[in-house]
């Protein structure tokens, strides 16, 4: 705000006694600053000490400020007392109903009276509040952070504008970028698959921890050098879930050889198709003649009827075609 246009704040000094109709739920009327303190995020730490409606902005602002006498310096640690100077942060929190909130927080710099300690001024830091040099508190960041990993950038922006959050698509993928990586635990079963950079030019290798369903590296390449090397770091992987690919099958060979090789469900339901499929075609005749014997059941018309043509299945290569086939596949991503 300008300083021609100050707000107005408001500092009320004695409760409001209104009288309030018999319920059995027994109403307390408190103060506006001690309702408006509840939802502040740190009571201990913050104090509300005025506020500001704007309607036409749809905007409140509290004044807030922080009671502590002592604070730590963040460097050496050591309590001080002498204040440097004052100023004040302006950082934005979570929307009441249709209005957002703006902070007017008042915080101070400190006198450091250990002599060895480098930082002789510090500000005072508020780690439940709001990160250093930060403009919005911890709680919005984390609500912003959310939309950001569920929906991206674009999308997450565009529900942030229906819930009164104001961002951009840009600030979503920082925060989401900047978001800590979870701690990994030991994986015991894995899940191999190949992930493409550019669909049919170059491949990599994802790995996936099937217990928790969470993505534990991304190899650059398809590689069974590659997935070796990861396995030989990784002792404790005991079951590898693959494709019917040769390539990871050596990998796994050569980095986990106490592990379990198994087929996952996609290859596995995609094996029992094609062995479906290969048996009812080497039973061809007798399918054609009970599906003639059927049609001449049902039909009224006498006389023999010609069976409708039917399908014949894939064209079933040979072993060496199918070698051949999974040789170009794999110099094929390797390239």
């Amino acid at each position: 705000m300008n300083a021609r246009c100050q707000p107005v704040w408001h500092v009320p000094r004695v409760a409001c006694d209104v009288p309030w109709p018999q319920e059995e739920i027994a109403f307390v009327l408190p103060s506006i600053l001690t309702f408006l303190a509840h939802f502040v995020p740190d009571r201990m730490t913050l104090s509300v000490q005025g506020w500001h409606l704007d309607e036409t902005t749809a905007q409140l602002t509290l004044q807030v400020t922080t009671p502590r006498t002592r604070v730590r310096c963040p460097r050496c640690h050591t309590l001080a007392r002498r204040v440097h100077s004052r100023y004040t942060r302006t950082v934005a929190d979570l929307p009441w109903g249709p209005y957002t909130v703006r902070w007017h927080l008042r915080v101070r710099k400190f006198f450091c009276d250990q002599p060895t300690c480098p930082r002789q001024i510090f500000t005072e830091r508020l780690p439940t509040v709001a990160a250093p040099w930060a403009r919005r508190t911890l709680r919005l960041a984390q609500c912003l952070r959310a939309c950001g990993l569920a929906l991206g950038g674009e999308m997450g922006a565009r529900l942030g504008h229906r819930l009164g959050l104001r961002t951009s698509p840009a600030t979503l993928l920082r925060l989401v970028q900047d978001a800590p990586t979870p701690a990994a635990t030991a994986p015991k079963a894995l899940g191999v698959d190949e992930w493409a950079w550019r669909r049919g030019q170059r491949y990599g290798t994802i790995l996936v921890n099937l217990e928790d369903h969470q993505v534990l590296d991304l190899l650059p390449e398809r590689s069974a050098d590659l997935v070796a090397h990861w396995l030989t770091q990784h002792p404790t992987v005991t079951v590898v879930c693959r494709d019917r690919s040769a390539l990871y099958a050596d990998g796994i060979r050569r980095g986990a050889p106490h592990a379990v090789q198994v087929v996952d469900r996609f290859h596995l339901v995609k094996n029992l198709r094609e062995a479906v499929e290969a048996c009812l075609h080497d039973q061809r005749p007798a399918l054609q003649a009970a599906a003639a014997g059927t049609a001449q059941a049902l039909t009224e018309v006498a006389g023999p009827v010609a069976a409708p043509p039917m399908y014949r299945g894939r064209h079933q290569c040979s072993q060496a075609g199918q070698q051949r086939q999974e040789a170009a596949q794999q110099q094929r991503h390797a390239a």
